[in-house]
């Protein structure tokens, strides 16, 4: 009996080899008769349909561009070639290949707008932009998928074709939900629903879309009952409504599960699974992938953690990262936020299950999914929102390695800790230091950079116009677009710019940091934890609970005491320094340090905006401020963003040239630089080089010094323009903002910023204060000397000028700046509160610390002293002779 199943089976595969040869030969002639004919658009048309007839054949596919004869001429070619080009996007698309479908479409779109005349009447919007732009929104790229649905709706407004606009604008809604902005998540539904009719099919899937929007506004009752009724009203499910109704029991049982209802929600999400399974039966992967966790959660919470992770299991065997070993394959991980999210919801269960190191495991792996999104990402507000929703996930990874250093003492642990609090901290910055590195390492004249830098140069432009109100983003917008896509080229033509490549954990490049003390802090939402690094090995990570606490703590204090002026620490000192001892005592209370030691600081969210100089070390109050047990009496304290970006950074000019750009008057409508013509002076009688005043400051002048000067010393006002924020220097009849600061050949050593808050700026969760201070550093400047608050323009130019004193002394960077500000405390002054850190303490060192050679200024008081006595004594001497000679003959 089984040798005789055995036969038909053999006999059946046999007969079935025959006829796909029959059909591939009839398939090959047809091919060489239209290629003979010269008819390439029915060439590349029998291709398609061949393909869609036998998908084991779509390698056919790959090699069209290769076996294609010719170039598309004709616009009916030229349709031809576009269909193809969406077509491999589409079979990408439903592989769950979405890296590979995002590079299809957006080859399509380039050829449309290259092609746009022959191909003016094509669909675009529906075969190119609608999957497109689903496709970023899917990668979590919504600015990209935001500037495609506004081109989308800008194409229908223009034709009239209104009854499409409701589909775009709940994709619209879609993104902007996806980035957490609600408000216009909801208009841009409302906008949908209100174009579109009651009969419209697509009304079922807006609802959805509405439903959810209300869903993350915790509107939960008002969710369920549309839902309800969507559900209600379409209990016929056909071809046509069936992705619709699928996606309504999906938004139900995530409804249902919210509410706590586990079995209603497993009934629901089921319910979506045996829709999917029966229209689109190995399509919709990404879909059925997400069905198949949320089962894995309301196992997990109905305490039943074996069957979670089996959903969990099944859910990446979808997604394909799992092979037919059942093994996870590291190798097959791609940029999918699905597949981040199962990781994440793994490691969960397996600490549930007293697993912590393959619970870390899996925390590692949903990070290395992070970072294969972020390699796609070009807009730098798509990374860092994506670094604050990896915070999260990195905390969870360093929770894990604490507790089990605590078990074990293994140093391991410690390591581990290191490189997740580092793999949260300014990574979009690294990406800029690393891009500009390499940008100025290639000198060949590719197309590719010539284009880059006329769309960089183009985004300067058009920015500046944005923040001064004469152009709107729209332009913006499709600049930046085009300029990503150019990026994505380069990358896959030089290796060196997939950053993702070539990164390396810090612990593996602990090697190259200095021999110093780092203390490098990392924020989360539950806990602080503060890494102890001497002599390149961490000796110990601290562990601070109730960081909500702790983070409303050190900003309370930093917003009394110095981010609104000097009058609470005035009013009432002894407040001041228990406040100050306090935050201390919490930030470094059990760290003991040697006398004299440097200390370079790596901050984390609110520590950015204050200086650990002017902590108070002991609890010993005395009313003589003067006498107070500072911080920076016993230790040298610099700053770093990073240890990654301080590993990067390295000593850029090689001149020792110093250029000063001072505004010396006042400007109508900004605040006064009293002090700036003081500080000018003082910095020139130590200091020789290029000094620029007012008129003479201006945006050629700026460049210039910036390209050619050792230090680059800038006096003048600084403050925050535009809806983003932009940190921008004031030189009275021009600006300079920060994005500006690109691209830039030569960038000085050291930039001193003595304006008011220029190392201040926006907040950005997982990457540091976005400010003049860091816009430097990311364009190859290695360190930076700028003001955390309104700085006192009398200690400032004291203080700097005394810094160069000492920087001519030999002395580094954070030891100059050390020793100016000691200085100040050491020197008498009119009042005793003079003393306290609001006036002495708002510079910063940040960055590579270093010794710069620079030249000293001339004396001309003492050369023209010394020639005037050599003068007077050479004249001394004639008439001495004269008077000798004079007696002589006499």
């Amino acid at each position: 009996m089984r040798l005789s199943l055995a036969f038909r089976l053999f006999i059946t595969l046999i007969c079935f080899a025959n006829l796909l040869f029959a059909q591939d030969e009839a398939f090959n002639r047809k091919q060489e008769a239209l290629k003979s004919a010269n008819n390439l658009s029915e060439w590349i048309y029998e291709r398609l349909d061949y393909v869609s007839q036998n998908p084991q054949q779509s390698i056919l596919l790959q090699s069209t561009p290769k076996d294609a004869w010719r170039k598309p001429l004709s616009s009916l070619e030229k349709q031809a070639w576009l269909d193809y080009l969406n077509t491999c996007g589409y079979y990408e698309l439903q592989e769950g290949n979405i890296l590979e479908a995002i590079n299809s479409y957006e080859v399509a779109l380039s050829y449309y707008e290259k092609n746009i005349e022959a191909l003016k009447n094509y669909e675009i919007i529906e075969y190119t932009l609608k999957p497109l732009s689903n496709s970023y929104t899917r990668l979590g790229d919504y600015e990209s998928a935001l500037y495609l649905q506004k081109k989308s709706v800008d194409i229908l407004t223009k034709a009239g074709r209104n009854q499409e606009l409701p589909a775009i604008f709940g994709n619209m809604a879609i993104s902007y939900r996806s980035m957490g902005n609600l408000p216009e998540a909801e208009k841009s539904i409302l906008s949908a629903l209100k174009i579109a009719s009651a009969i419209n099919p697509s009304i079922l899937l807006l609802n959805n879309i509405y439903a959810d929007v209300l869903f993350d506004q915790n509107k939960f009752a008002e969710a369920k009952k549309l839902i309800d009724q969507n559900i209600s009203k379409h209990k016929n499910i056909n071809p046509e409504n069936a992705y619709w109704v699928m996606s309504a029991y999906a938004t139900a049982g995530n409804i249902e599960l919210k509410l706590g209802n586990y079995a209603t929600a497993e009934k629901q999400f089921n319910l979506s699974l045996s829709t999917l399974n029966k229209y689109f039966k190995g399509l919709r992967i990404r879909e059925k992938a997400n069905i198949f966790t949320q089962l894995g959660k309301i196992k997990f919470l109905q305490q039943k953690p074996l069957l979670a992770l089996n959903h969990f299991q099944s859910s990446l065997k979808t997604l394909k990262i799992i092979g037919n070993n059942n093994q996870i394959d590291a190798s097959k991980i791609y940029g999918e936020n699905k597949i981040m999210e199962v990781f994440e919801q793994i490691a969960t269960v397996q600490l549930a299950l007293q697993q912590p190191d393959e619970a870390f495991k899996n925390i590692q792996l949903a990070l290395i999914t992070a970072d294969k999104i972020r390699s796609e990402f070009d807009d730098d507000k798509t990374k860092q929102r994506l670094q604050a929703d990896t915070k999260s996930i990195a905390e969870r990874g360093i929770e894990i390695s604490y507790n089990q250093y605590l078990k074990t003492k293994q140093q391991k642990y410690l390591i581990d800790i290191l490189n997740l609090s580092e793999q949260s901290k300014s990574r979009t910055l690294l990406d800029q230091i690393q891009r500009n590195q390499k940008l100025l390492a290639i000198t060949n004249k590719d197309s590719l950079f010539i284009k880059k830098q006329a769309l960089e140069r183009a985004i300067i432009f058009n920015e500046r116009q944005e923040i001064e109100r004469r152009t709107t983003s729209k332009k913006m917008d499709a600049l930046k677009f085009d300029l990503a896509l150019i990026n994505k080229q380069i990358k896959e033509k030089y290796r060196q710019f997939n950053t993702s490549t070539y990164s390396k954990p810090i612990a593996e490049e602990i090697d190259k940091l200095p021999n110093t003390r780092f203390i490098t802090y990392f924020f989360g939402k539950e806990a602080i934890y503060i890494l102890n690094i001497k002599n390149k090995k961490i000796l110990q990570v601290e562990k601070l609970a109730h960081a909500t606490d702790i983070k409303l703590s050190v900003e309370n204090f930093s917003n009394t005491y110095f981010q609104h002026g000097p009058n609470a620490m005035m009013n009432d000192p002894k407040l001041f320094f228990e406040a100050s001892n306090h935050v201390y005592k919490t930030l470094l209370g059990n760290i003991l340090f040697t006398p004299n030691e440097k200390i370079i600081i790596v901050p984390d969210g609110v520590l950015a905006f204050i200086s650990f100089d002017g902590l108070i070390t002991n609890s010993k109050y005395t009313a003589n401020i003067s006498s107070w047990p500072f911080l920076i009496k016993s230790n040298i304290i610099s700053y770093a963003f990073s240890l990654k970006t301080l590993v990067s950074n390295k000593a850029s000019s090689k001149s020792n040239n110093f250029a000063g750009l001072f505004i010396t008057h006042q400007k109508l409508n900004n605040q006064p630089l009293l002090a700036v013509q003081e500080e000018a002076d003082k910095i020139k009688q130590i200091v020789g080089g290029n000094f620029l005043f007012n008129d003479e400051v201006n945006h050629n002048s700026f460049i210039n010094a910036f390209e050619n000067s050792k230090v680059l010393h800038i006096g003048t006002h600084a403050y925050l323009s535009g809806e983003n924020a932009e940190p921008t220097l004031d030189f009275e009849k021009e600006k300079i903002y920060l994005f500006e600061l690109s691209s830039q050949k030569t960038a000085p050593s050291l930039v001193v910023l003595s304006a008011c808050r220029t190392a201040d700026g926006a907040l950005a969760n997982g990457e540091g204060v976005i400010s003049l201070s860091r816009g430097f550093n990311a364009i190859g400047t290695p360190a930076t000397i700028a003001g955390l608050w309104n700085v006192n323009d009398h200690a400032a130019s004291i203080i700097t000028a005394n810094f160069y004193k000492f920087l001519l002394n030999d002395k580094s960077g954070s030891e100059a700046l050390n020793l100016a500000k000691k200085d100040w405390l050491n020197q008498p002054k009119s009042t005793d509160a003079m003393y306290l850190p609001y006036y002495w303490d708002s510079l910063i060192y940040m960055g590579l610390d270093q010794n710069i050679n620079l030249k000293a200024s001339t004396n001309w008081k003492l050369i023209n002293g010394i020639l005037v006595a050599i003068s007077i004594l050479g004249c001394s001497i004639i008439w001495f002779l004269n008077r000798k000679r004079f007696n002589k003959n006499k």
